[in-house]
């Protein structure tokens, strides 16, 4: 019984250049490969290589690929034009599903290598209903600056060929966790679904418009290579209602959902009011509000909307508190969300039991000094010292953030102490309108990040250099406190009252 039957347009065999090989034939070769190395054992891998669509339908043929465990059908629009192509693809559906396993637990036995986009009115209605739910994988992408057709293909030059390399890795797991879950004693038995990891979680990672896909594909990848479940496993309804209806389904039974948001505002579903992404981070912050979903929402740095709805979300994603329930916005590199994402998802010890209270238990605690978190921009990290000795003389434990090492352990110490202190004090001094913007949200996301106590005390100290700017500076999120010229402590005192009241 082969392993997997590829299905394909002779045509897409052919190579670009003389003495390069096709593209089939390189697909076949690498997939081949990987995917050996993953199950331990070389796969069986077949396809025809000398049929042509002329050529007569063999019985022998026919048996071939009916009897593999998985096909592989490589879409282009010669594949939809090819009778012998389609033939293959139904007849192989046909067998499947007469045997009551077109599905292996919850994945196809049919996967969907897209290697040349096709125009929805060149897909025949005969079409088996199962590709239209099936997640494709794309090996193409578009130029954004010409708008042009690149294929994953070396040809194409060194990012065309890591992405063709990425997405075929991501091919060779999914077929690979398939086979490892294949009885194949009984064929067409459906085997028992496969006996999950006890620390694997359920993610939804929100499907997102095309200019981050790249990036979504490497979270996924990660995430699921370690053993966790990765929603959605199958293309979303296009239409809102059924879109909604599905999220209300899966979420339910997610630990945690991770927003990836673009420069672009992505499709809206027929009957919706809103882009795919907005709806989906809608119906997360419901369920985070009901059944206390945790959630990430993720831009990268510096990003820039490309027109006035998605500018407007990417706003109200930072303001609004609605939008952002149950959900830490982190604004920084994808390998610092990377490192987040998989930090949070580590299993948690079992807390060591309390030990038994002394007589002295609650004076100590009475009388340990409380926490003041002092942020400042880099910049000011001289500019402070006054500040910070001032605090400390007051009996205040005063924190700084980390200023040098790995972006992603300056991220996590930040988040960790906005957790564990009691108060804090944001300096704006040289930083700049959009680091203290980002500052003082943080102050409002410090829940999601497990923060489970009010602040004592939570101000902004404007402090020199001046600008008109600053001056006109407003939040309702803190206090603001002014310092004109030198340190005075007295521009202090309504923060430290507070503190000790």
């Amino acid at each position: 019984m082969n392993d997997v039957f590829i299905s394909y347009a002779h045509i897409d065999d052919q190579a670009l250049t003389e003495g390069q090989k096709g593209w089939i034939t390189q697909f076949h070769r690498i997939l081949e490969m990987r995917l050996g190395q993953l199950l331990g054992e070389k796969p069986t891998i077949w396809r025809d290589q000398k049929l042509q669509g002329s050529d007569v339908f063999d019985d022998k043929i026919v048996n071939a690929f009916r009897e593999a465990k998985v096909m592989i059908s490589i879409m282009s629009p010669r594949y939809m034009k090819s009778e012998w192509c389609l033939k293959e693809l139904n007849e192989f559906y046909k067998a499947a599903s007469d045997g009551g396993s077109i599905k292996v637990g919850e994945k196809a036995r049919i996967f969907k290598v897209i290697k040349t986009p096709i125009d929805a009115r060149d897909i025949p209605e005969h079409i088996p209903q199962v590709l239209q739910s099936i997640l494709g994988f794309e090996f193409f992408d578009f130029d954004p600056d010409t708008g042009r057709l690149v294929e994953y293909d070396e040809a194409f030059g060194e990012r065309a060929r890591q992405n063709y390399f990425s997405r075929i890795y991501d091919l060779a797991y999914e077929i690979c966790d398939l086979l490892k879950n294949y009885q194949s004693g009984t064929p067409g038995a459906l085997p028992a679904a496969p006996a999950s990891k006890t620390d694997g979680k359920t993610i939804y990672l929100a499907t997102t418009s095309s200019d981050l896909q790249v990036e979504r594909d490497r979270i996924k990848r990660e995430l699921t290579e370690r053993g966790h479940r990765v929603l959605p496993d199958a293309n979303l309804p296009l239409i809102g209602p059924e879109l909604e209806g599905y999220l209300n389904e899966v979420l339910p039974h997610c630990d945690l959902a991770i927003h990836m948001v673009g420069a672009r505002y992505g499709m809206i579903p027929e009957d919706a009011q809103c882009s795919v992404s907005e709806l989906q981070n809608r119906l997360a912050a419901e369920h985070s509000q009901q059944k206390g979903l945790e959630r990430i929402i993720w831009m990268p740095r510096g990003l820039v909307a490309g027109d006035e709805r998605q500018i407007d979300f990417v706003r109200r994603l930072n303001e609004d508190e609605q939008c952002q329930l149950g959900a830490e916005v982190i604004e920084e590199s994808l390998d610092s969300l990377k490192s987040y994402v998989l930090d949070l998802l580590k299993p948690k010890p079992k807390p060591e039991p309390l030990e038994t209270s002394h007589p002295t238990s609650s004076a100590h605690a009475e009388s340990t000094a409380k926490s003041v978190y002092l942020i400042c921009d880099a910049q000011d990290e001289e500019a402070i010292e006054p500040l910070e000795d001032y605090l400390f003389e007051q009996g205040f434990e005063v924190s700084l953030p980390l200023f040098e090492g790995e972006e992603n352990l300056i991220a996590q110490s930040h988040r960790q102490k906005l957790t564990l202190c009691d108060a804090v004090l944001v300096y704006y001094g040289a930083g700049g309108r959009s680091w203290i913007e980002m500052k003082v949200m943080d102050l409002m996301q410090a829940p999601g990040f497990g923060r489970d106590k009010p602040f004592l005390a939570k101000a902004v100290l404007i402090a020199p250099p001046e600008d008109r700017r600053k001056s006109r500076f407003k939040t309702h999120l803190a206090d603001v406190l002014t310092q004109t010229g030198e340190f005075d402590p007295d521009c202090l005192k309504p923060f430290i009252s507070l503190i000790n009241a």
